[in-house]
């Protein structure tokens, strides 16, 4: 049974079309020699169907993922970390409508901002790049274009929301090789529907160990305070519902590690948002914040500016993994009015 809000026939097939589409590059980019992932995908247009359930393949394709042994996630490994061996660092970047930090950008505007990006995303020395407001595909693969070793794992295909036209994504790069990633958008609850979505990768990063990664971006606090903040606690309340649906999925490939980060809107420490639980349903299911030991003069990731104060809106949780030290990368404002904001684990089994 479709949860959502009732739509005409027209509406349910664009909503039906936008979801196959955030699901297009996960079918491309793990399935093309798994036979048994063929068969899932291609009743995926009939099991996906909202009159006959969400995002049913994408259940059984997780499980055909696990179990099955000729499937490409028991086959392709990720190869050991670039770093060191011990450790593997991670950032992420709001990087504000790349390319061109606006809306209708011009052409110079995209130029003068994608060569900003590119001299401060070569200082990241970052193992995976979760990004956030990033165009399409394309830009993502524009964005880490001068990070030798990389390539973007997933981007996700969102809709723009009522009356845009520029669409912002999430994605997710790395030196890595994923055995799996995808996206998914956030479910409508009733008739409030959170913008954007999540991506998703995960990686094999010892022989029984995974890392499973979220790159995230919550509502902004454009608009009616309450309603928004209504809206970051429901994308959470689906995430961690995702992280339940994974952990099952692949629990039999080894011990899991997990890293969200991104864009938040939001922070447990904001006088602004004393009321709001998205952060403290995270603490409450076992995440940590990277910025727990952190000044917070040290961790000011969006400058304040004519209309919003200073703020710490993006943020790296973990779980099953030992940090060994979280900071903020000194990114120019003319690659984005976010920082970067990095971490970097342990990859002994954690304490």
């Amino acid at each position: 049974m479709w949860h959502g809000p009732i739509f005409s026939r027209a509406r349910e097939r664009r909503a039906f079309a936008a979801r196959a589409l955030s699901f297009d590059y996960y079918t491309r980019f793990l399935f093309d020699s798994n036979p048994w992932a063929a068969i899932v995908c291609s009743v995926f247009p009939i099991l996906m169907n909202p009159r006959r359930g969400s995002f049913v393949a994408l259940w059984l394709c997780a499980t055909l993922i696990c179990a099955n042994p000729c499937a490409r996630a028991e086959t392709e490994s990720s190869p050991a970390p670039p770093a060191s061996g011990d450790s593997i660092t991670v950032a992420f970047w709001n990087i504000q409508w790349f390319p061109g930090r606006r809306p209708k950008a011009t052409q110079r505007e995209e130029i003068n901002q994608v060569e900003a990006v590119h001299r401060e995303i070569v200082g990241l020395k970052a193992d995976i790049i979760g990004m956030e407001e990033v165009r399409d595909f394309h830009r993502a693969e524009l964005a880490v274009k001068p990070l030798a070793g990389f390539k973007v794992d997933v981007c996700s295909n969102f809709p723009p929301r009522e009356g845009q036209v520029e669409t912002q994504q999430a994605a997710i790069a790395s030196r890595l090789q994923p055995i799996s990633a995808w996206s998914e958008m956030w479910k409508p609850h009733g008739a409030m529907v959170p913008p954007r979505g999540f991506a998703f990768a995960a990686y094999r990063i010892a022989p029984d160990r995974m890392l499973l990664v979220y790159a995230l971006h919550l509502k902004s606090n454009r608009g009616e305070a309450q309603e928004n903040i209504s809206m970051r606690e429901e994308s959470i309340h689906q995430l961690l519902s995702h992280m339940r649906a994974m952990a099952d999925a692949y629990k039999q490939l080894g011990t899991l590690s997990w890293i969200i980060g991104g864009d938040f809107n939001t922070a447990p420490d904001d006088k602004r948002f004393v009321t709001e639980k998205t952060m403290s349903e995270l603490f409450s299911n076992g995440l940590n914040w990277s910025w727990k030991d952190v000044p917070a003069d040290q961790r000011i990731t969006v400058p304040q500016e004519e209309r919003y104060p200073a703020a710490c809106f993006d943020h790296i949780l973990y779980r099953g993994i030992t940090l060994r030290r979280a900071w903020m990368a000194n990114t120019s404002p003319l690659a984005s009015d976010h920082h970067a904001v990095e971490a970097i684990f342990d990859l002994s089994p954690p304490h």
